[in-house]
């Protein structure tokens, strides 16, 4: 009778075991405690940030009660809220519970909750991630491969550099928008894709640059799918802005255009060799002529390999599009590198293969992660002007780097054999986009 008694206790002691490791590697497990420790962060002691700076000064505006005047925050100023609007619609529920608490002044019991509240955000990108890996792999990725995953998007140092060292809490939202409208393009429900695309684009200006691969990947379907695509993304944008370009067109016009053109060629860029030539006042108004050719280069590039624009493929292109950015914009600031990093990920975890070998699957990851910490080098103010264009030059070669080993490892057939992270081989097959389905 003791035997069995043992045996019993022992068996369920396993069970216990069996279902507590079951927990720790179920990525929802950790929700709570990833919320808490972006609270904590926000106690301590740094410089202030966009958060502060015009984000919360733009949601304030809101909540006096004009809504649509939110751009009028630094208005012919250098520093203006130069974002979209999305954003601040939950920091603006945020700050209508601060105001009842009577925290809407204090600053760190506002930062903390702002940040708990955006970190909700970077735990959802993270699932859209995965979920994108596993598309692209043909199988469902489980145990602590999966919670790996979830840690490198939601830990990775390009994360809390954008939200938490400079305050930019509208990336996480642009990027799981992105993310989720790739989704519904897979499913074929293209008019959501391009409502949810066009969020994107009103989250962050800049993820307009990423039409040019969504481009390329729909019209590979036809050109009527493009269209559409393209249609619901300018009814969303056109409807979001319209209001507050109406209700305030001098300071809209300023903040989300006129704006970048105004600054200087600043540090962290290739162009900084040419801030004392002739060059400048080009680069200063035209940088973004380079970066679009970059991108539509490559991403032209990787739409005429053999086997089409898959979706393995598009995300490639996206993270090179995202690169061509910071690789030649007029000034590089750590946060710009958050797209990179995730869409990077997503293509280099989503592709990988188990003889390709581990230094692969980390390689993308780790280099854009390094990168995001150089560019740190120049971005606090009052920096000597000595090693600007050192830091330059160096950012352009590592990303430059970067870019051709990841146009070389995409410019692959687009149907290949994958190995599966817990073991399984599948087919990373094309994107449907509307094959055999209905456009919804």
């Amino acid at each position: 009778m003791d035997h069995g008694y043992q045996d019993t206790r022992r068996v369920g002691l396993c069970g216990v075991a069996s279902y507590r490791n079951a927990l720790l590697m179920d990525p929802r497990a950790w929700a709570a405690p990833y919320v808490a420790t972006w609270l904590a962060v926000a106690f301590l002691p740094v410089p202030r940030t966009d958060l502060e700076i015009f984000f919360w000064p733009s949601a304030k505006v809101a909540l006096a009660g004009h809504p649509l005047l939110v751009y009028s925050v630094g208005s012919g100023a250098t520093y203006p809220n130069a974002n979209g609007p999305v954003a601040l619609v939950p920091l603006t529920a945020l700050g209508l519970v601060l105001r009842a608490l009577g925290w809407l002044d204090a600053p760190e019991p506002r930062r903390a909750l702002a940040l708990a509240l955006f970190s909700v955000f970077v735990l959802l990108m993270a699932r859209e991630g995965m979920a994108a890996i596993e598309r692209i792999r043909g199988h469902r990725i489980d145990g602590y491969p999966r919670l790996l995953g979830y840690a490198t998007f939601a830990m990775a140092p390009p994360i809390w550099q954008s939200i938490a060292g400079f305050g930019h809490i509208e990336q996480p939202i642009e990027v799981w928008l992105v993310l989720i409208a790739v989704r519904w393009m897979d499913r074929n429900w293209i008019l959501r894709a391009g409502l949810v695309f066009g969020l994107a684009v009103l989250s962050r200006s800049s993820a307009l640059l990423l039409s040019i691969p969504l481009t390329l990947a729909s019209w590979s379907h036809s050109p009527a799918f493009t269209a559409r695509l393209f249609a619901a993304t300018a009814v969303t944008g056109v409807a979001g802005l319209l209001p507050f370009y109406l209700a305030d067109q001098a300071s809209v016009t300023y903040s989300l255009y006129a704006y970048r053109g105004g600054l200087p060629v600043g540090a962290g860029s290739i162009w900084s060799l040419t801030r004392s030539g002739s060059l400048a006042p080009v680069v200063q108004h035209w940088d973004i002529a380079a970066v679009m050719a970059v991108a539509v280069a490559t991403n032209l590039w990787l739409a005429t390999r053999r086997g089409g624009f898959s979706e393995a493929r598009l995300f490639a292109g996206m993270t090179l599009t995202s690169a061509s950015f910071a690789l030649l914009a007029k000034t590089v600031w750590p946060y710009y590198f958050f797209e990179v990093f995730v869409l990077g990920t997503i293509w280099a975890a989503g592709t990988w293969r188990r003889e390709d070998g581990i230094a692969r699957l980390f390689a993308v990851p780790l280099a854009i992660s390094t990168l995001g910490l150089v560019a740190e080098v120049s971005s606090p103010n009052g920096l000597a002007l000595t090693p600007v264009p050192v830091e330059g030059v160096a950012m352009f070669l590592m990303l430059g780097l970067v870019m051709a080993w990841i146009i070389w490892g995409a410019g692959g057939a687009a149907s290949v054999r994958t190995q599966n992270l817990d073991g399984g081989i599948s087919d990373a097959s094309p994107i449907a986009y509307g094959r055999g389905r209905d456009v919804k």
